[in-house]
């Protein structure tokens, strides 16, 4: 879940971070100049790509995600654990890099990070009375010298560059600025719709962003066929909003279309409606449907609330959200009435809640640093429900996750890549080749001007629609890693054929990701 998480979230800034060069460059404008954004790039693509796992953990981890909703499976078992004591149990991860290789294994009292790409993990679980179990986890990833406010001013590049962009400096951004991401990512993704629209002093922003696993067959089949499985059938949707009722964000997702919506100034999100002279507050309050396939069912929640607090100190970036009010459950009808007490345990007391940020911590290294605390009610049904679960997980494992690995690691590294030769300022001729997916696709970048029938004001809008990024061929520039590619016969058009295969995006269990 983790990793899947973290990789569709970077794929729509990629996309926008296409056409600001700007965005990049504070990640090197620190004390550690241009060797902390390189830190910061190759900790994620090496934590977040293929892992060696020691014989122990790897037969610990799949345990432990049978068990993520019947916490007793594993409560007693020693060869899980690093400590045991009363009725608290923990598991002590350490992670760390060897070139290109990572290896992730269980270390009781394991250190925190010191050098970039360095993790440590600390799973506890505590028994609160009979049947009742509390996971928390806090995880630290070490990426180097980048600080907390290098990564807020690249955001913030990142949106400023959406704003004031024309018709042809949009199709130049995109040629220009991260070619090799988005080639990579356009083996998975359709970047379908961008709508730019300059309103009250702002730009409204819709990006449409659609996972196609058609585009992966040849090269990571095991993962097309999860995504077809899994991720075809998610619905999903949520919206941010504040005190008052206004609106920050929107994302909906249906038939493997994912669509955001934000509005921006002055680099700043602002309300999607009204004025245009507010900043985002530190509270808002999200509200979230979700459902997807199990079986013949369908199973999901409506209604769920989420009261996220932002963290925005000098030395510490990030958000934590609460989850307290127990939501709609969409459950078959015959098991509903046998959760009333197992489903609303997760949100009595304190409830449960995740946090993500990035720390700089005191004489070393930064970090970025997830936590989570989740409750849990065992019953016979809830154990039913982590089956389904398994089900995916089981799935995953069976070839799909080195392939989901693999790719994981490419798209991070090719935008690590793109970010250092901006950095470096080097001159690079980029020439279109063939587009990699098949002949149905558009093989350019189609922007247009359109006026749209129900905008009452009729302002311009500059559009991206049903556009494929094409593949680059790049000459020149740092860490150049664009290998060589074969064309298949019986390909349509020729289209170029790669050898890495793909990535994860479905979330699977929390402990799935390690």
């Amino acid at each position: 879940m983790r990793r899947s998480r973290g990789l569709l979230s970077l794929v729509p800034l990629v996309f926008l971070l296409q056409g600001c060069p700007e965005a990049a460059r504070p990640l090197g404008s620190g004390p550690g100049g241009k060797a902390a954004a390189d830190d910061l790039a190759v900790a994620i693509a090496t934590r977040f790509g293929p892992i060696e796992r020691g014989p122990a953990f790897d037969a610990a981890r799949s345990r432990l995600a049978r068990a993520a909703l019947a916490p007793s499976r594993v409560f007693d078992e020693r060869e899980v654990w690093t400590a045991r004591e009363a009725d608290v149990r923990q598991l002590d991860l350490f992670g760390h890099r060897d070139g290109e290789k990572y290896s992730l294994d269980m270390r009781p009292s394991a250190p925190p990070p010191r050098d970039a790409g360095d993790y440590r993990g600390l799973l506890r679980l505590n028994r609160v009375e009979k049947g009742r179990f509390e996971w928390t986890m806090r995880e630290e990833l070490a990426v180097g010298a980048v600080r907390p406010s290098d990564v807020a001013d690249a955001v913030t590049g990142l949106l400023r560059s959406a704003e004031g962009v024309s018709e042809e400096e949009a199709r130049a951004h995109a040629v220009q600025a991260f070619p090799r991401a988005a080639e990579v990512l356009s083996r998975l993704f359709r970047l379908e719709t961008l709508e730019l629209t300059a309103e009250g002093g702002a730009t409204a922003i819709r990006l449409g962003l659609r996972l196609e696993p058609d585009g992966m067959e040849e090269t990571a089949p095991h993962y097309a066929a999860f995504l077809k499985k899994w991720a075809a059938p998610m619905r999903m949707s949520a919206v941010a909003t504040d005190a008052t009722g206004a609106s920050w964000w929107s994302v909906q997702a249906a038939d493997m279309l994912w669509t955001v919506r934000l509005r921006v100034r002055d680099g700043s999100l602002v309300p999607l409606e009204g004025r245009a002279d507010r900043r985002v507050p530190d509270e808002l309050t999200v509200a979230a449907d979700y459902s997807m396939k199990a079986g013949p069912f369908t199973i999901g929640v409506r209604d769920l609330v989420v009261d996220v607090t932002l963290t925005r100190a000098p030395g510490e970036k990030g958000y934590v959200a609460h989850y307290r009010q127990e939501p709609d459950w969409r459950l078959p009808f015959l098991i509903k009435p046998f959760l009333r007490g197992s489903l609303r345990y997760p949100f009595e007391g304190p409830g449960s809640s995740a946090g993500y940020s990035v720390r700089e911590s005191t004489g070393g290294p930064t970090e970025f640093v997830r936590e989570f605390r989740f409750r849990v009610r065992e019953s016979w049904i809830i154990r039913w429900l982590g089956g389904r679960g398994n089900e995916a997980m089981s799935d995953f494992r069976k070839g799909a996750e080195i392939e989901a690995d693999r790719y994981n690691q490419e798209c991070l590294y090719a935008l690590r890549d793109d970010v250092m030769a901006l950095l470096d300022h080097t001159p690079r001729t980029v020439s279109t080749v063939r587009p990699f997916r098949r002949s149905k696709h558009t093989v350019a970048p189609s922007l247009s001007r359109s006026h749209v029938p129900d905008d009452r004001s009729r302002r311009a809008r500059a559009s991206f629609r049903g556009t494929v990024w094409p593949s680059w061929r790049i000459e020149g520039g740092a860490g150049d890693r664009v290998g060589s590619r074969t064309v298949k016969s019986g390909q349509a058009n020729g289209a170029s054929r790669a050898t890495a295969p793909s990535s994860r995006v479905t979330a699977v269990s929390s402990f799935a990701a390690w």
